[in-house]
């Protein structure tokens, strides 16, 4: 029997419903989470399923993106305010049936104004919202659980297990990219390294720069704060901002434009439909900054997002290494949306 129950707008909430079906599963069983990508069958009717599993009285997690709400129907005027609405229908649905209502705010959202939520739904307002934010996800999903747990759902995790199954999730996806949009979307680029795509894999490239370049006077090679420069194989220069503060280190990238990559504009084109244009993307991430024999090494989650800062487009883990000098870095990116590892290298900025 399902008892939980993931409802969402697809055109803007299938990454984040993707990914905490991921995480839910792992942490309760599969057969614990209605998800209905996984879990409707073909030839049988996509309403009559939902309204199935919604009549068992599960925990249903409603995701509150922006188009969940404010999704326009074709023929005019908001498609929250349609009796035919999906969410809608899931929403009074699990009302009627007696099933716990949870709220999840994702990245940026509030609560949105009583007026704002069609009269049948403003019940929601009364609902107790938890938070489910992409730069706070492990943090986030603890409290998840946490009110999981009150409603009598515990995950299946051995008595003797010390280890937070929040961050253990979060360490098995970097790992392994266990995750929730595998294979639907279009591979994604590295950040600003796009490789040539080959059925077969292929060494590193050689060092771009030639000779190795000598530390700076006065340089310390463990500091690798500051401004990088990923090079792609046609010569495309990307800047890499790195910012350090104790131990914690921050990424972000400049936007570069989709043209840039023929995936990219493949990605653009296939979530156009949906409402979402995209023109440019850039890599945004934290993570933290080790030291192995002098050797700084950095762990970072990144996701991609557009250059105004909207999504996100994919996740996934960068992992960086630097040269004794301190002048180059190298590692690869884990895509989530493409299932691979790619190798990375950036030189130093002069």
């Amino acid at each position: 029997m399902n008892r939980i129950f993931i409802s969402y707008r697809s055109s803007d909430g299938k990454k984040d419903a993707d990914r905490l079906c991921a995480d839910l599963s792992r942490l309760y069983g599969e057969d614990q989470v209605f998800f209905d990508k996984q879990d409707l069958r073909g030839g049988h009717s996509w309403r009559s399923a939902i309204m199935a599993a919604l009549g068992t009285q599960p925990v249903v997690l409603l995701l509150f993106t922006p188009e969940l709400l404010g999704m326009v129907h074709p023929e005019g005027g908001r498609r929250i305010d349609r009796g035919d609405d999906p969410i809608r229908g899931e929403v009074l649905t699990a009302q009627a049936n007696g099933a716990t209502i949870v709220p999840l705010l994702t990245e940026g959202m509030l609560m949105p104004a009583t007026a704002d939520i069609p009269g049948p739904l403003r019940f929601l307002k009364e609902s107790h919202a938890l938070k489910l934010r992409t730069e706070d996800w492990a943090d986030d999903l603890n409290k998840i659980v946490a009110d999981l747990a009150s409603h009598g759902i515990k995950p299946l995790v051995p008595r003797n297990q010390k280890e937070d199954p929040a961050k253990r999730s979060w360490m098995q996806r970097m790992q392994s990219g266990f995750m929730w949009i595998g294979g639907i979307f279009v591979g994604l680029v590295v950040i600003g390294l796009l490789l040539p795509e080959e059925e077969e894999a292929v060494p590193a490239p050689a060092p771009f720069v030639s000779p190795m370049p000598v530390p700076v006077p006065g340089q310390n090679v463990r500091d690798v704060s500051g401004m990088w420069w990923s090079i792609d194989e046609d010569n495309r220069r990307l800047r890499v901002q790195f910012t350090v503060n104790n131990g914690a280190i921050e990424l972000q990238t400049d936007a570069f434009p989709i043209a840039w990559y023929p995936r990219w504009q493949a990605y653009a084109r296939s979530v156009r439909d949906m409402g979402l244009i995209v023109n440019d993307v850039r890599y945004v991430g934290h993570g933290v900054l080790t030291n192995v024999m002098g050797v700084p090494r950095m762990e970072i989650p990144v996701q991609a997002i557009t250059g105004d800062g909207r999504g996100p487009l994919d996740t996934g883990s960068v992992v960086l290494t630097a040269s004794a000098d301190g002048r180059v870095l190298t590692g690869q990116l884990w895509s989530n949306g493409e299932q691979a590892e790619t190798p990375l290298r950036l030189v130093r900025s002069p």
